[in-house]
């Protein structure tokens, strides 16, 4: 049974060298950001909007919506990154209206931080010890007529990765959670039980798309060989088609608070 949240200090490194640092990371960054400005347009008018993002990691996303004149605070459960994340802002972007915290999801509800026009949660829920519930609290923070951008690993592409190494007995047995500080995310989970949480939670889903639909199917030298510009070009041209979008490694959904 996992007890805790996962926090990342100890491979902040390694996250920064071989996934925030490479072409993974870069198809990822450019999915998502291309999907929000889809489908969030106001997101490049003129009125700032006030931003969560709550397990910011490097910053990277928070940078861009930085430069485009949003107020922005960033949370993180692990210190390192977080650190990270301070100083490519102090670099790149000093004047930015940003405000970092080092405090784990749970206990931002009790921070005073007001609502938001938008809340970042991208690649943490499934890193939770409990994730619906907490994912549900998150949700406060959310103005009425605001919008939660929610990325998680898909349960549905981890299984048919296993399918495709012949891992079948693993896939039948249905364990395919990872264990307490291990790599493999402690909750992977589905498109359609994820659609069905906000469901319940009254917020409709205005839009999703699938990140890394076809970078990871690749052979290693064939990925290595593309120039990544090129990946991405297809990456952004099928990530929110049927059925491919199902493929990604990741899952990025765009949802509003439909409360009033």
């Amino acid at each position: 049974m996992i007890e805790s949240d996962r926090n990342f200090d100890d491979l902040a490194e390694r996250f920064a060298r071989n996934i925030y640092g490479s072409a993974k990371g870069e198809i990822r960054l450019a999915i998502v950001w291309q999907h929000l400005l889809e489908t969030l347009p106001q997101l490049e008018q003129e009125k700032p909007l006030r931003i969560l993002d709550a397990g910011c990691g490097f910053g990277q996303l928070g940078l861009r919506l930085a430069q485009q004149g949003h107020e922005l605070v960033l949370s993180d459960l692990s210190y390192n990154m977080l650190s990270e994340a301070q100083q490519r802002f102090a670099e790149r972007l000093p004047d930015a209206k940003v405000k970092f915290l080092h405090m784990p999801v749970q206990e931002l509800l009790d921070a005073d931080l007001g609502q938001f026009d938008l809340v970042l949660f991208h690649a943490v829920v499934e890193w939770l010890a409990q994730p619906k519930p907490t994912l549900n609290k998150l949700l406060g923070l959310i103005k009425p007529g605001g919008h939660l951008s929610l990325m998680f690993y898909n349960k549905d592409a981890l299984v048919f990765r296993n399918l495709m190494r012949g891992n079948w007995r693993k896939v039948e047995s249905g364990v395919l959670q990872g264990e307490e500080g291990g790599l493999t995310p402690y909750h992977p989970l589905s498109l359609q039980e994820v659609e069905g949480w906000l469901h319940e939670w009254h917020m409709p889903v205005i839009g999703h798309a699938g990140v890394r639909v076809i970078y990871d199917y690749m052979e290693k030298g064939l990925r290595d060989s593309r120039p990544v510009e090129e990946t991405v070009r297809m990456e952004l041209q099928y990530a929110q088609q049927e059925p491919y979008l199902h493929l990604g490694r990741y899952l990025h959904v765009v949802a509003i608070n439909g409360s009033k």
